[in-house]
């Protein structure tokens, strides 16, 4: 017996021999070939038609020739592409190559015309070959990743498919020579009359850039800047000191002016007075006056004659002094005779000295604000200079640009001088084409073709007829539409005497009965509290086997010892008398209308084993199922029997059933792939649902034997295993029969 997973609740399947992953990539190989083998014939008639039809318009091709020949394109001196950087070829499209470019004037149909026009060429009924239908037998092609574009053309003569691909190269490098020259005569026409235009605007440019620097006294910007910095830095530095020195002299002279009380004016005219003879005499009088005065007083009192003669001498020559003063100087300034001394031996003279020291300051003060004049008009250049160098920088570059271009045409103009004498292009034929000795008819290609459409096509409707069948084809769809626990799979009956019956029965020793021995042990140890007593047996349409399996499911428990009771309770259309080989005259009908008893009523086809028929078919059986006796009849069933298996009609058919299905203490489903329906599971399976009763489990039944070997190793040794037994089994009886 294969392995099933009792803990999931899907059924699925735990292969310990296999990996998940390449289980699942045998199933979806193992689907498609179902696919292949449900739906062959169609299939093989479809790949038939295809591959014929194909191969039989092969006869009729005809044997063709293939010349080709290359052109290499190199880079070009593009001298008519005025203002282009590159020499090579350039494409204005992102992602694009001049090549393409190439390849389609190549293609052209004025190129094509002109060969045509050249060669003569025709087409099959003798007209004049057009480009379009020339278009269709010539092929250009890029070369990997080389400058080469090969052209191939066919025909039924292979002298012409060369002089063809010979003519079209030769024809479009003339073209590309006529439009080299054409380019050249139109670049020196421009070049000729752009000449006088850009000198004249170089002259007037060249005119505003002088009237700007004699304008503005410039020579050079940049070493102007330069000398301009470094000489605010001195000027700051030197007015600094000056300023220093400038505080220090007025300093001086301050305290001077208020020692001696004179300003600088009467400074100098008092210095000029002490040197008039008149002042001198007076000072020198008032000098000899107050040393004689010192000399009698040390012999005389102030009131002594003499003494006073003496004051009145110096008075007198005081007034004296100070009308000079007054004069000269002013006349409320005093002035000590010390002052007006003019001979003072090496002492220096006061007013002499604060004289010197205004003069320094006075000198100082000049420096300093011509310095400051100075540092305010570099200061202002240095403010001028960006505007300057800006404007000077505009001038320059319009200048520079203007006699750039202007070189450039003159160049240009003589290079193009050389070019209307060069009668080359920059493509050149590396291969010419040869006439080709062999040539090829293409049968090969369209019956290969032929066969992979066949095959594509022969696939394709196996695949679309299946979809169309709405049916689950396998376990894996059965497993996915139906989420109940899988009790059994059983294959289909290749090893049974005859098409219909009891396999059980017949082959007691079969890998088929050991199957429905496992599924009866599930059954029983699916709950460790009870196991079911009363089984319920339904599916989802007729045909799935149903009863079949409950009666092969009730032969395998019988044969383990135990009682066991099948009830057929398919009123509607009843089949267990058929496979039973036994009378259907009174069964559940007469027990529940006539009140016979259970022992009296039910057969026994088998040990341990009694069947109870439907009896009579009646039209509404449903008012017998929902009556009290048979719920009395299932009660004392359970009394006398190990197990009760009722088979009952499929679920979406009738209302038995639902019925049914309260006398029971649970059900077990079957499945059969190939017979089932997507919408008759899904209907089966709301019906489970709306019953609320327990569904034990489901059987699959009919399995193809391919697909039941795949699931389970275990199947295979199974049936290897059996087989042999079985074998020596039948040995053995024959011995013993000899």
């Amino acid at each position: 017996m294969y392995p099933v997973n009792n803990s999931s609740s899907n059924g699925s399947y735990t292969q310990g021999n296999y990996p998940e992953s390449k289980e699942k990539f045998e199933v979806e190989i193992l689907s498609y070939l179902q696919k292949i083998q449900r739906r062959w014939k169609p299939a093989l008639a479809v790949f038939l038609l295809t591959a014929g039809s194909i191969g039989l318009a092969s006869v009729f091709l005809t044997t063709k020739y293939q010349a080709g020949g290359k052109i290499l394109f190199e880079p070009q001196d593009n001298l008519t592409d005025l203002g282009n950087p590159s020499n090579d070829l350039q494409s204005l499209t992102v992602g694009a190559t001049p090549l393409v470019s190439q390849k389609e004037i190549l293609t052209s149909s004025p190129i094509l015309q002109k060969t045509i026009d050249q060669l003569s060429l025709t087409d099959a009924e003798g007209e004049p070959l057009t480009p379009e239908k020339m278009t269709k037998k010539l092929k250009a092609d890029l070369v990997g990743a080389s400058d080469v574009i090969e052209i191939t053309y066919e025909d039924k003569d292979p002298q012409i498919a060369s002089n063809v691909v010979n003519t079209l190269m030769n024809i479009f490098l003339e073209n590309k020579i006529a439009n080299n020259q054409k380019d050249t005569e139109s670049a020196d026409f421009f070049v000729e009359s752009q000449l006088p235009q850009v000198e004249k605007r170089l002259e007037e440019y060249e005119s505003i850039l002088q009237n700007i620097r004699e304008r503005n006294n410039i020579v050079d910007l940049t070493q102007e800047k330069r000398v301009l910095v470094q000489e605010i830095g001195t000027l700051n530095r030197q007015i600094s000191a000056i300023g220093a020195q400038l505080q220090g002299a007025k300093a001086q002279t301050g305290a001077l002016s208020q020692e001696l009380g004179l300003s600088l004016e009467q400074a100098i005219s008092a210095n000029q007075l002490g040197r008039t003879p008149i002042v001198q005499s007076i000072v020198t009088e008032l000098g000899n006056t107050e040393s004689q005065l010192s000399q009698e007083r040390q012999r005389f009192n102030d009131n002594h004659p003499e003494i006073v003669s003496l004051l009145d001498t110096k008075a007198s020559l005081r007034r004296e002094l100070q009308q000079q003063i007054a004069q000269k100087v002013g006349s409320n300034v005093q002035i000590s005779d010390g002052l007006l001394q003019s001979d003072l031996g090496q002492k220096e003279n006061p007013l002499e000295r604060f004289i010197s020291l205004k003069i320094d300051e006075l000198s100082l003060q000049q420096q300093f604000a011509s310095m400051n004049d100075y540092q305010q008009a570099y200061l202002q250049r240095a403010k001028e200079l960006p505007r300057l160098e800006k404007e000077e920088q505009e001038a320059i570059r319009k200048v520079e640009n203007i006699r750039t271009t202007y070189e450039n045409l003159l160049n240009t103009q003589v290079e193009l001088d050389i070019l209307q004498n060069k009668q080359t292009a920059n493509a050149r034929i590396i291969e010419p084409a040869i006439a080709p000795e062999k040539g090829s008819s293409g049968q090969l290609a369209l019956m290969a073709l032929g066969i992979l459409s066949g095959l594509l096509l022969s696939n394709l409707t196996a695949i679309i007829l299946d979809k169309q069948d709405r049916s689950l084809k396998n376990i894996s769809e059965v497993k996915k539409k139906l989420p109940y626990k899988v009790l059994g799979i059983i294959p289909e009956n290749k090893f049974a005497k005859r098409e219909d019956g009891i396999m059980v029965q017949q082959d007691p020793d079969s890998y088929t009965s050991e199957i429905y021995r496992m599924i009866q042990a599930n059954l029983k140890f699916m709950t460790s509290q009870r196991p079911p007593k009363v089984i319920l047996v339904t599916s989802s349409i007729p045909g799935e086997g149903k009863s079949t399996v409950t009666a092969n499911l009730a032969a395998a428990i019988s044969q383990l010892g135990r009682k066991v009771l099948l009830i057929d309770g398919d009123l509607r259309k009843a089949s267990q008398h058929q496979l039973w080989g036994v009378s259907n005259q009174k069964g559940v009908k007469e027990l529940l209308t006539e009140k016979i008893a259970l022992n009296q009523i039910t057969q026994q086809p088998m040990p341990n084993m009694d069947l109870l028929t439907s009896g009579e078919i009646i039209s509404n059986p449903l008012s017998l199922l929902d009556s009290l006796e048979m719920s009395e009849l299932v009660a004392k069933a359970r009394r006398e029997y190990d197990l009760i298996l009722i088979d009952a009609p499929p679920l979406p058919v009738t209302a038995d059933v639902l019925t049914l299905s309260k006398l029971v203490d649970g059900i077990m489903f079957v499945s059969r792939p190939g017979v089932v329906e997507h919408e008759s599971a899904e209907l089966a399976q709301e019906t489970l649902i709306s019953t609320g009763q327990k569904v034990l489990g489901m059987v699959i039944n009919g399995v193809d034997p391919k697909e039941f070997d795949r699931y389970s190793y275990c199947a295979r040794y199974g049936k290897s295993y059996f087989s042999r037994s079985t074998n020596n089994n039948v040995e053995r009886s024959k011995a013993l029969t000899v």
